[in-house]
């Protein structure tokens, strides 16, 4: 095998064929075997941390090479575009044309931090491409193998965990304290985050001054924590709240309604999770450990009723 240029080549091995996770490496150089189905890729060698200041993504490597071409491809320093405060290089203008065309489709997930510690608890840690995944054509790093085992073990609990708000319009709830849904065909990235609105007039509002809104947001939050009264926080495994129970949510009694069970055997019934949280909802029946908040709405014995703050999966 010819070897054209000293580009780095991707080495992509399936992990999974149900869920279609697809592990991806770095290369650096590549040594030709005497059959062609086995081929020894060589991983670049270790280098210090980027610094926060620098900003480049991906240490260098195009984001579109790697999506869409499934291949490790320096960028050119010189050809570059930034998106959501880092910068990222290509080889040519028309990957980068590409890429401007669509960013968030290239980009690392959570902008290249770890998603399951972000999920699991709550912290921002940063991966490194040398422990790396690609998911239904989206590139996840992780800071190790750990990391990167836990997510292929299960990655599709990981699909909305960089969603914001649990997918409401944050800007809804500010500016005039509703909760409205919002579009993932409306959506923005900061700072890793999807925050998704239901048009693009609430969409502009953010990107105009998404400070604004993430800072008095948080505000929020910390006084509806410090009032006590206001939200309760529950964890446990996810079940039918009617089948196993023979309880219903308040607001639609015609639903079976999700339940958290806990380890002292409380039942918490989660309000409106058929619309809120539709792919944690379909999932109620297979017992998947899921954390919740919000605010209690009624208690019955050892069975009680909260309208949800947020509600994610515990692992």
């Amino acid at each position: 095998m010819k070897i054209r240029s000293q580009h780095a080549l991707l080495s992509l091995t399936s992990l999974s064929v149900v869920a279609m996770v697809f592990a991806v490496l770095p290369a650096a150089t590549v040594s030709a075997q005497s059959s062609t189905k086995n081929r020894s890729y060589q991983r670049p060698m270790s280098k210090r941390p980027m610094s926060k200041k620098m900003s480049v993504g991906l240490e260098g490597y195009c984001p579109v090479c790697i999506v869409a071409a499934r291949k490790w491809e320096k960028g050119n320093p010189n050809i570059s575009s930034t998106f959501d405060g880092v910068t990222y290089y290509f080889p040519n203008s028309t990957l980068k044309n590409k890429f401007d065309k669509s960013p968030a489709e290239f980009v690392p997930a959570l902008r290249g931090d770890c998603i399951v510690c972000y999920a699991k608890h709550g912290k921002r840690v940063a991966g490194n491409i040398r422990h790396a995944a690609l998911h239904k054509e989206r590139l996840y790093l992780f800071p190790s193998e750990r990391e990167k085992s836990a997510f292929l073990q299960d990655a599709d609990a990981y699909l909305e965990s960089d969603v914001a708000e649990n997918g409401h319009c944050i800007v809804c709830k500010v500016a005039a304290g509703k909760e409205v849904a919002g579009s993932t065909r409306h959506t923005v990235v900061h700072q890793g985050l999807r925050y998704l609105f239901p048009s693009d007039k609430e969409a502009r509002m953010f990107q105009k001054n998404p400070g604004k809104y993430t800072a008095k947001q948080q505000r929020m939050e910390k006084t509806a924590v410090s009032n006590n009264s206001l939200l309760v926080s529950v964890s446990g495994r996810s079940a039918c709240a009617a089948c196993e129970f023979g309880v219903s949510p308040l607001g639609v009694a015609d639903e079976l309604g999700l339940a958290i069970v806990g380890k002292d055997k409380q039942v918490t019934v989660v309000e409106d999770a058929h619309k809120l949280y539709p792919e944690i909802y379909k999932a109620r029946f297979q017992g998947k450990q899921v954390m919740a908040m919000g605010k209690v709405v009624k208690q019955q014995g050892k069975v009680t009723w909260i309208q949800p703050t947020s509600l994610k999966l515990a692992n």
